[in-house]
């Protein structure tokens, strides 16, 4: 074999393996875009998974959270309010709207005043505290308390502790002149050491005050067990 046809020879192995090595290279890096691109889809779909997990579990909790707003719970339970407190709140939005209604003379007189008398069988110019109670609870479709008497809306069956008052409850002040309960009123709301009320024929008018438990002389349940 003659030293040029050897060259040659040469150089095609030497093409050769270098057209050889460029073929693997672009296998080689064929085969690794192809790799990535996997790698990549494969990281994108995961990651889209696991959004789409994340999207349905916080969906979940909203419709649990809205469920429960909507007083539904997951166990079945739908919480509601008593007859007895519903009875309450309506007895209080009642007195509530007469805040502010007054006599005309100062004389335990005026249509609203005579109204809460007559409802307990009185006619003016009585003390109508007792009487304003009544009217309300009455208006609340309840048919007790039913008396203008003070001292009568605390009948020791009715009678409840001072620490166990709740709103609608009746409070009564003790009179040291005439040795008995002279004044009542209806409690809105505990604050602390003091309640906050709202009673008749207080400075000639229904008005809401602030007392403090220590001249809170009995309290009595007129809604409990009281439903007509």
């Amino acid at each position: 074999m003659s030293p040029v046809k050897i060259l040659v020879f040469k150089d095609d192995i030497l093409a050769y393996g270098v057209k050889r090595r460029k073929a693997m290279n672009s296998s080689y890096v064929h085969f690794a875009l192809e790799q990535d691109f996997q790698s990549r889809v494969g990281r994108r779909e995961r990651e889209t998974l696991e959004t789409t997990s994340v999207a349905l579990r916080s969906r979940g909790e909203h419709r649990l959270n809205s469920l429960d707003l909507c007083g539904t719970f997951y166990q079945g339970k739908v919480p509601r309010r008593s007859a007895n407190e519903e009875k309450r709140n309506l007895i209080i939005a009642i007195a509530s709207k007469e805040l502010g209604v007054r006599e005309a003379t100062g004389n335990n007189d005026g249509p609203r005043i005579e109204e809460y008398l007559r409802y307990t069988n009185l006619g003016p110019h009585h003390d109508w505290c007792a009487a304003y109670v009544s009217w309300v609870y009455g208006q609340a479709g309840l048919s007790h308390p039913r008396n203008p008497w003070s001292p009568a809306l605390f009948p020791k069956a009715r009678q409840v502790l001072k620490q166990q008052c709740q709103p609608a409850d009746v409070f009564g002040i003790y009179g040291a002149k005439v040795k008995r309960i002279n004044h009542v009123g209806m409690i809105k709301k505990k604050a602390n050491d003091y309640l906050i009320t709202i009673e008749g024929n207080s400075n000639n008018r229904v008005e809401s005050r602030r007392r403090h438990f220590r001249t809170i002389y009995a309290i009595a349940d007129w809604v409990s067990g009281n439903q007509s």
